[in-house]
């Protein structure tokens, strides 16, 4: 498709889709639209600096080079994609984007659209989140790399994740002996039959030289729907160095021992023949000692470190380990043991506290809406299935009322407000909708401006009194259309709702129920807008 300049601005100059044209990552057209999602105050704005890679986070840029490259070599459309940039101002934009290649000027070139959306792929997410983390993060699939930060690009002997991306094979890195088995690991953790666990390799760095890291896998689905492998590794590199050499020097060298233990970053302690702490670090009395107000050795708590060591001793092992255990002081740590020659125990813990915290964001982020905080339908439907299960380990019945409720007209106030305006409202509307029920019930948000509440429990009249109650609060809300305060937008909805589980003749599923439910929100819809239509699984004539 060739495109002259003044035939693409009379087509897409006031579009309120973003559009750009770029050779190279280097704009040569671009609408008012696309310049203002980016941060910029116009098109003029916008192209006296016309280099796109300023706006592409630094982990994409070999990425976005190598398309760049391949689109304008090629024809036709390239399909659509979910990216995020970074804005002027630093702020991330997530957007939904298509790429074309149409003629330009004598040759080829990229035509970009982009559509501004509330939330981005699981890549964008890992990046956003963990892109400037210290500790190192690597996503792949069947040994090759799909992402990596530049914690762990650095850390494998790479300037940066862009000469990392270049060769992503990471099998390189792992020792010949060792490649059968840990092609055997991964294989068993993307096909789920293993669990990922903490362990600690060796690697061989492109100069010959090697590294030690502390690893944790966990298998994820990546934004394909393909499961991959996350990784985080910690270097430990000196805490390996300084363990050999108190194998080497032990004998001799005790107070050395002594001062090495205080100087390696994890916890680490030792314990004589009766499993008491004859040399401990900072960090260790951090995790597990008390606290001292005249500078005495602190009180250690390690009981739960005993009752691992006498297992230890019985099974006859030289190791042992303990995964997420919780320390006296409140921290989460993974604790290895290790038998000495003269009876007395190694022991090393790594504080892991930050880490899960950092899972439990991803897996918000993965079940949330961003905008309003409600459940979206993955986060739903794992809730539902939870509070199903609780029900039935406390042998009772399955329960539950359903309401599907729509803005009315929420389309005018985009239009009249702007965007800003109906993302307040999207939000009053959700914080209303939580602070009117109950601790157990559920509130998520299905897409654009429709919600759904679901109340464990709750029979066809408690279900139709709820919703009339919150059909009245969402006709008192008011949102502020400017910051003076003084001309409000208010909204109404329209309510349709049922009842679902093991009432009645028969099982109603879920999936059932919000048809049933969304059926009656249509049919308040038709029926004049702002009221709640009840209907039952089966049912013809509104209630």
């Amino acid at each position: 498709m060739r495109f002259e300049p003044t035939e693409i601005a009379r087509l897409y100059g006031r579009s309120r889709v973003g559009v750009v044209v770029h050779k190279d990552l280097e704009a040569v057209y671009v609408n008012d639209a696309y310049a203002k999602m980016l941060g910029r105050r116009d098109v003029s704005d916008f192209m006296s600096d016309p280099d796109m890679r300023q706006y592409i986070p630094p982990s994409f840029h070999h990425e976005a080079d190598k398309l760049s490259n391949s689109f304008q070599k090629s024809s036709g459309f390239h399909g659509w994609k979910k990216v995020y940039n970074i804005r002027t101002d630093g702020t991330p934009v997530w957007m939904e984007i298509s790429d074309e290649t149409v003629e330009w000027e004598g040759g080829n070139a990229v035509l970009t659209t982009a559509q501004m959306i509330d939330n981005g792929t699981t890549a964008m997410q890992v990046d956003h989140m963990l892109g400037r983390s210290f500790i190192g993060v690597m996503v792949h699939r069947n040994m090759t790399a799909l992402y990596v930060n530049e914690s762990f690009a650095r850390l494998m002997g790479a300037k940066d994740v862009s000469a990392f991306m270049e060769n992503p094979n990471i099998l390189r890195f792992i020792p010949d002996e060792n490649r059968p088995r840990a092609i055997r690991h991964v294989a068993a953790i993307l096909s789920g039959e293993r669990r990922g666990d903490r362990h600690r390799v060796r690697d061989i760095l492109d100069d010959g030289s090697s590294v030690w890291r502390d690893l944790t896998d966990e298998r994820i689905l990546w934004y394909d729907g393909k499961p991959a492998i996350l990784t985080t590794a910690h270097d430990v590199r000196d805490e390996v160095e300084m363990h050999q050499q108190l194998v080497r020097a032990k004998a001799s060298l005790e107070q050395a021992v002594t001062e090495v233990i205080r100087m390696v970053p994890s916890a680490v302690a030792m314990l004589d023949d009766k499993l008491e702490v004859i040399h401990f670090n900072h960090e260790f009395s951090r995790l597990f000692g008390g606290e001292t107000t005249d500078g005495s050795e602190p009180v250690f708590d390690i009981s739960a470190l005993h009752e691992c060591c006498a297992e230890m001793m019985r099974n006859g092992h030289g190791h042992a380990n303990i995964d997420e255990m919780q320390t006296p002081s409140g921290r989460l740590a993974d604790i290895r043991m290790n038998m000495m020659d003269d009876g007395g125990v190694m022991v090393s813990a790594t504080d892991i506290t930050d880490h899960k915290r950092k899972e439990q964001m991803l897996d918000t982020l993965a079940s949330t809406d961003a905008l309003t905080r409600a459940l979206n339908r993955r986060g739903f439907e794992s809730a539902v299935s939870r509070l199903r299960e609780i029900r039935h380990l406390k042998d009772k019945s399955w329960l539950f009322g359903l309401i599907v409720l729509d803005l009315d007209y929420f389309k005018d106030v985009n239009d009249t407000h702007g965007h800003a305006v109906g993302d307040r409202v999207l939000e009053r509307v959700a914080d209303t909708l939580r602070q009117a029920l109950r601790d157990d019930d559920l509130v998520v948000r299905l897409g654009g401006e429709e919600f759904a509440v679901l109340l464990p429990s709750a029979t066809a009249a408690v279900t139709k009194r709820i919703g009339e109650r919150l059909s009245n609060m969402i006709r008192e809300i008011r949102v502020p259309i400017d910051k003076s305060g003084t001309e409000y937008v208010n909204v109404t909805a329209s309510f349709g709702a049922t009842v679902g589980g093991e009432g009645r003749q028969k099982f109603i599923e879920l999936s059932e129920a919000m048809k049933v439910a969304d059926e009656a929100m249509y049919a308040a819809k038709d029926a004049g807008r702002d009221q709640l239509v009840f209907r039952f699984a089966g049912q013809e004539q509104d209630s």
